[in-house]
């Protein structure tokens, strides 16, 4: 899992220096197990750390960050919500709640809470270039505009591509067909597991999308390994089903937008806020 999922380990390591009094032990077990990327057993020593300190938000914060680590992004969102409850003055929670609704297609409710970590922190520069991503998304090129550049002049790596569009329309490097939700079953059982039928998403941005949609027959999170990354990129699933290793190797086109249909087999999981 790379991109996104790498700035948010850098903000749970972080996290260590946020807290003023010294962390339970559980907590710091917690974390220490998060940093080797034990996130399971992460949550465990955070729950027991929760059963001592119910009131401290920020054990609650981590927990959630482990749940996000490990795609219960759901779960993630009530961790965050308690810890929000707890210290509304936490920019940081509302910046992860955020990326955390932006993963669940609960877009405006993504955008409500970067802006409320801007709110917070008016120098939160990472909180500008994602809510930026999210107007892209959306097709709000103006708005992501501005925010793309108030990321980039607060010190975040915006891709040069961006910044060239916003100064010219006619240059393509924002996003065209983004994928937002993922909603039609395919009903070919063949569809996006060889090369002839491969999944149409157009960009590797919408492949990433794609993949952090999908979910496995029995509605867990689906870890991925991408084998190429090319015109047509190529992906093995690894997921369980009851209880048993499976893998699965689907391809994409990503120069092909054709409306992504859910592989045969899969799921998704319940739009909330389409």
């Amino acid at each position: 899992m790379k991109g996104i999922f790498t700035f948010l380990i850098s903000l749970f390591i972080c996290t260590l220096w946020a807290q003023e009094n010294p962390l339970e032990p559980n907590h710091r077990e917690g974390l220490d197990k998060a940093k080797l990327g034990d996130y399971t057993g992460a949550i465990i020593s955070f729950t027991k750390a929760i059963e001592v300190h119910p009131m401290d938000a920020y054990v609650w914060y981590n927990r959630a960050m482990a749940k996000n680590m490990i795609g219960e992004y759901e779960d993630a969102l009530n961790d965050f919500g308690t810890s929000i409850a707890l210290n509304p003055a936490y920019g940081k929670v509302w910046f992860n709640r955020g990326l955390t609704k932006m993963y669940l297609t609960q877009y405006d409710g993504a955008i409500f809470d970067l802006t409320h970590a801007i709110k917070i922190e008016r120098e939160y520069a990472a909180a500008f270039y994602y809510r930026a991503y999210i107007y892209e998304l959306r097709g709000l090129y103006e708005f992501a505009c501005t925010d793309y550049r108030n990321a980039k002049s607060k010190g975040h790596d915006v891709p040069k591509s961006k910044l060239m569009a916003c100064q010219d329309t006619s240059y393509q490097g924002l996003s065209r067909n983004s994928l937002l939700f993922l909603t039609e079953k395919s009903k070919r059982c063949r569809y996006g597991f060889n090369t002839k039928q491969a999944i149409g998403v157009g960009s590797a941005e919408n492949r990433d999308i794609y993949l952090r949609l999908l979910r496995s027959p029995e509605g867990k999170y689906v870890n991925y390994t991408l084998l190429e990354n090319s015109g047509l990129s190529k992906v093995q699933l690894n997921y369980t089903v009851k209880g048993k290793n499976k893998t699965k190797v689907i391809y994409f086109d990503l120069e092909k937008f054709d409306s992504p249909k859910l592989i045969k087999g899969f799921t998704t999981f319940k739009l909330q806020n389409p």
